[in-house]
């Protein structure tokens, strides 16, 4: 029987996890940092629909990440979560400006 590379159990650092749970949970950081970062832009251009759209996606991503488990990890705490928030952050300001400039 083959083992399923994204549901096996994996060691990072001082926790166990796998792989599927790493991508989805460094996603979505990132994501709440990209549409966190975003609403900053798109408000300073006062672009309503964009700032809308972007307090939609980031209150579904908060109330993802206030009702999950907590991270007991070192890793967790100071890798993945702050770590894949900043570039989240700093991807959505770039996004953000590039699309303030294209509407």
């Amino acid at each position: 029987m083959k083992t399923n590379i994204f549901t096996k159990e994996i060691k990072v650092a001082d926790t166990k996890t796998s792989v599927n749970e790493l991508i989805r949970e460094t996603l979505i950081n990132f994501s709440w940092g990209f549409f966190g970062n975003s609403i900053v832009v798109f408000m300073a251009k006062e672009i309503d629909l964009a700032v809308l759209i972007n307090f939609f996606l980031y209150y579904i991503l908060i109330s993802y990440i206030v009702n999950r488990a907590k991270y007991i990890s070192n890793f967790g705490k100071f890798v993945v979560l702050p770590g894949s928030a900043a570039l989240g952050a700093f991807t959505g300001y770039k996004v953000a400006q590039f699309v303030s400039q294209c509407l």
